[in-house]
């Protein structure tokens, strides 16, 4: 019973726009045993033998919703046999979901819903986001988010995390396996975990180490194993070492200052500058280029953000360190060599 409800606890987001997918894609209409049997959401409960009636109702549930979001679903009666439920064909007109000739949209709501695209790009929707985006894109969807105040969050979260909350509270160890810069293979670890914290826009974990009696402070990102809850629980004095401990991680932050060039209207722009320093940053070597701006950052770890900047491609540019500077690259030219390319 208990792997059917694990079987069964799928978004509906996600159910609803797989059938919208499957009765589209079916001119001639679709009976409920092949929706059911075919469709995300359905198809694993039919193969496993749940309760019909069970699968039934939910179909008229997310039938009503589909007519509650203004999409018809049309029903084809058998010309066999007229009234028969189970040769009833489903269908949605594809014309109902075209956008109508004379449907214009504002640069502001192109862009938002440019931004509902990207948001969906990392999900499990991601072959449709992706056409959806480049439809957006077709009619000048163009993305600028300096006036918007927001920027797409890209990716999925921290899997660690919930498992490392929960051993939090219930003051348990934890195992996993993490990865070092420079470092082939991870290394296993054995902590007491503390506390999850925010900073840098990512998530650590502040720990004590079990093994070296040290506190550590780790990136989730950076964790490459499932997270072991262990049976031991841990002293429940090591959470007066907390504070202590993020006052170090901040204290470090202070220590390492970069400073970047990044395009104006872009994504780089937008999360870069929620977290820089106020006032123009200054830089050895000429000013910005024409439509960029210099933005200077503080780091908890120089790693760390040579993997986001590396990430924003053209749209930043290291101004200073130059350790930082050739980090990105190096990074850059190992994603090159990963899609095929050489080094320059």
């Amino acid at each position: 019973m208990a792997e059917a409800g694990a079987r069964s606890r799928v978004p509906s987001e996600q159910r609803i726009f797989s059938l919208v997918l499957a009765l589209v894609a079916s001119p001639e209409g679709a009976t409920k045993r092949e929706l059911l049997s075919s469709v995300y959401g359905y198809a694993d409960r039919f193969r496993h033998g749940e309760a019909s009636a069970a699968l039934d109702r939910q179909f008229e549930r997310d039938k009503e919703q589909l007519r509650s979001l203004g999409i018809r679903v049309d029903t084809i009666d058998s010309p066999l046999e007229p009234g028969n439920n189970q040769l009833t064909r489903y269908r949605i007109s594809k014309d109902r979901l075209q956008f109508p000739g004379d449907l214009r949209f504002s640069s502001r709501e192109l862009m938002l819903l440019r931004l509902a695209a990207l948001a969906w790009s990392e999900g499990s929707l991601t072959a449709e986001s992706r056409r959806a985006a480049m439809k957006l894109e077709s009619l000048g969807a163009g993305l600028d988010v300096r006036h918007l105040g927001v920027a797409p969050m890209l990716g999925i979260p921290e899997p660690a995390a919930a498992a490392l909350q929960s051993a939090i509270d219930d003051g348990r160890t934890v195992r996993f396996d993490y990865a070092l810069p420079g470092r082939d293979e991870p290394l296993g670890r054995r902590v007491a975990p503390l506390r999850l914290h925010r900073a840098d826009g990512r998530w650590h974990l502040i720990a004590w180490d079990l093994e070296r009696d040290a506190s550590r402070v780790f990136l989730l990102s950076r964790i490459r194993s499932s997270v072991s809850v262990q049976a031991e629980p841990f002293d429940p004095s090591l959470r007066d070492r907390v504070d202590g401990i993020v006052a170090e991680l901040l204290a470090q932050r202070e220590r390492h200052r970069a400073v970047v060039e990044v395009r104006l209207g872009s994504v780089a722009e937008s999360r870069l500058a929620a977290r820089a320093e106020p006032g123009a940053a200054s830089a050895d070597g000429p000013a910005a280029a024409d439509g960029a701006r210099l933005l200077a950052v503080r780091t908890l770890d120089p790693h760390a953000l040579a993997e986001e900047l590396a990430g924003y491609g053209a749209e930043a540019v290291v101004r200073e360190p130059l350790a930082l500077r050739e980090l990105v690259i190096e990074r850059l030219h190992g994603i090159a060599e990963e899609h095929g390319g050489r080094r320059a």
